[in-house]
């Protein structure tokens, strides 16, 4: 249990100094290299550091739709001073997507493992988050629950006996 606490104050340091953000892969577009339940770590890059080959997340330009993460696949220059407009594809997808993406930053993908997304969103669930808050609570009531006499120290049976 330490070792999930350290896990998640590790995070909370890395992502506020880096900025970066977790991306759980929802569809199966980034197989078989991020397959579908697969959790990431993306880190802020400006639109000048963007390579062909990157895996990168972008904000889709419909309101209110989430953001995708495709492999980039070509990059020209802007319209706009330090923007850059990139065309991306999923691994798995047959064509590029339709639209071109203008940014002038990106998250970037700098890391991945398959099935871990699958096992955040389940604790995320209605079902997870009762199951973690039942957790916590059956660890206080035994950490903090009386001892039987048997268990204590001698010292304290003895003073036990004298009242």
């Amino acid at each position: 249990m330490s070792a999930a606490a350290l896990v998640v104050v590790g995070w909370i340091a890395y992502s506020a100094i880096t900025g970066a953000t977790l991306v759980i892969f929802r569809t199966g577009s980034m197989s078989p290299t991020m397959p579908q339940g697969a959790l990431a770590i993306a880190e802020p890059i400006s639109a000048s550091d963007i390579v062909v080959g990157d895996v990168v997340t972008v904000d889709r330009s419909d309101e209110g739709r989430q953001p995708i993460t495709h492999r980039v696949i070509e990059i020209r220059e802007g319209s706009v001073p330090g923007s850059a407009e990139i065309r991306m594809q999923g691994d798995a997808n047959p064509a590029p997507d339709q639209e071109a993406y203008v940014v002038t930053d990106v998250m970037r993908v700098t890391w991945s493992m398959p099935g871990l997304g699958t096992v955040l969103m389940v604790l995320q669930s209605p079902l997870g988050m009762t199951a973690l808050t039942l957790l916590a609570g059956t660890l206080t009531v035994w950490a903090f629950w009386p001892a039987p006499a048997a268990a204590r120290p001698s010292n304290e049976v003895a003073r036990d006996d004298a009242r």
